[in-house]
Order: structure tokens, then C-alpha cells, then sequence
């Protein structure tokens, strides 16, 4: 299946081609690590600092672990023009119905959740409502037998979900992946939480990632919006 035009492929693509580095800031009430990161009433302020720090695209937690809700993502949709991804454990075809009525632009799809066929199934359905799958991979042996239809976009996990997160994670795993993960050809390639510092995203860069996903550090971050303008910029020193 051919995919679709959609907003959320476009803005990693067009920020990377203009010398900035994508960065996917996240909206995450709560973490089992780190507990309460922000308050559901606090989601105008921070997606504010978010836009001030030139975000590519936003995610919104929604899944009840993290304390969220399809409604957090009804309310982001309202506050910014930005591409959404909806990150949570999407594994049926209604799911990605509710997604884009929420007003989603790319739909998170979990490996180790799902069989190849299902996830190649749901891919190809969320293409086919202009949907981006953003499909996660955890290790080598996910990736090399993950489907990738046209137009998805190839996220490695440096944490794990087996243990709901509480693992520290480290850009280091995705740096070992690099490789064999750009051979696959996604649409757009993306490094995903565990990712602390600028640095790190300089790094992921150099490595071959197209983006990278940042949640905890920036949600933690005393200035966020500092935070990401220091990594939306971090091809202009790769480039020097």
C-alpha cells in the first residue's frame, strides 16, 4: 500500500532537511519511576514551551499507566497545530478510529505487543486513515522481523516495558542498533526515551536517526524550552 500524505512524516523530514534536528516532546503526566511529572492542568504552559523550543511534533502519553487519557490528547489537539502521536498500547482497529477522532497524526505500535501479521495489519489500516504507524522495536531480533509497510516511521525503545519503565535507559542502545536499523528503510527513523541531554540527541544524529523522542529529561528539565532549542540544533554542530 502506498501511504498516504500525512503531517507527522512531513515534519521530521522537513526540519531535518532545514539543518534542525526533530525532536518529539512529550506530555507525560506520570512515570511508575519518577512519579508525577506534570499536572493534567498544566498542558497549555507546557506545550507552550514546547512550540518556544521548536518541538517537530508531540507526543501525548495516553495510557493509564502513565495516568493519561484520550481526553489529554482531545485537549492537546486543541491547543497546538503540531502533529500528535498517540502513544499507548494501540492493538485493534478501533483504537485507531478513537486515535484520529482524538485528533492524532501518527498512532504508537508496540513489537513485542503484537504478532508481525497483527502489527502489519494495523499498520497498513492506520495508513489507510493517514495515520502514521510509529512502529517500536525493542532489540535486533524485533527489528529484523518487524513488517514496515511504506510510510511508517522506525522507532527504537531505549527502555522496557516489561517492567513498566522503571529501568533507567540509555541512548547507548539505539547507538548499538544504528546499523542494522537504517538498513530498514523507514520513512523516518527515531530514537525513543532514555534520552537525557542534547548531547545524546547530537550523538543520534551523527549516528543516523532522523529524530529523537524525549519525554522524563524534558518534563524534568528547569527550562524546556531551552532544552529543546539547544537540541533542535545540534545539526548545525554535526554540519561544523
Amino acid at each position: 500500500m502506498s501511504a498516504p500524505s500525512n503531517r507527522f512524516v512531513r515534519a521530521l523530514r522537513s526540519w531535518r532537511t532545514q539543518g534542525r534536528v526533530p525532536v518529539i516532546a512529550e506530555i507525560k503526566l506520570h512515570s511508575e519511576k519518577e512519579g508525577r511529572l506534570m499536572q493534567a492542568q498544566d498542558l497549555a504552559v507546557r506545550i507552550a514551551q514546547y512550540e518556544a523550543g521548536g518541538a517537530a511534533c508531540i507526543s501525548v502519553v495516553t495510557g493509564r499507566w502513565f495516568g493519561g487519557s484520550l481526553s489529554l490528547l482531545e485537549q492537546a489537539r486543541a491547543l497546538t497545530p503540531l502533529p500528535l502521536l498517540r502513544k499507548d498500547f494501540i492493538v485493534s482497529v478501533a483504537a485507531l478510529d478513537a486515535s484520529r477522532e482524538a485528533g492524532a497524526n501518527a498512532v504508537l505500535l508496540t513489537r513485542k505487543l503484537l504478532s508481525a501479521d497483527t502489527l502489519a495489519a494495523l499498520a497498513d489500516a492506520a495508513l489507510s486513515r493517514s495515520l502514521t504507524p510509529f512502529i517500536e522495536v525493542a532489540d535486533g531480533a524485533e527489528a529484523a522481523s518487524t513488517p514496515l509497510p511504506v510510510g511508517c516511521v522506525l522507532a527504537v525503545t531505549n527502555r522496557d516495558i516489561a517492567c513498566r519503565e522503571t529501568d533507567d535507559g540509555d541512548h547507548r542502545h539505539s547507538l548499538a542498533l544504528a546499523a542494522q536499523v537504517r538498513r530498514r528503510g523507514a520513512a523516518a527513523l527515531v530514537s525513543a526515551s532514555g534520552i537525557r541531554t542534547p548531547g545524546e540527541v547530537r550523538a543520534l544524529v551523527a549516528a543516523g536517526y532522523d529524530a529523537a523522542l524525549v519525554g522524563t529529561a524534558l518534563l524534568r528539565a528547569a527550562d524546556a524550552a531551552a532544552w529543546l532549542a539547544g537540541a533542535a540544533h545540534a545539526a548545525e554542530e554535526i554540519a561544523a
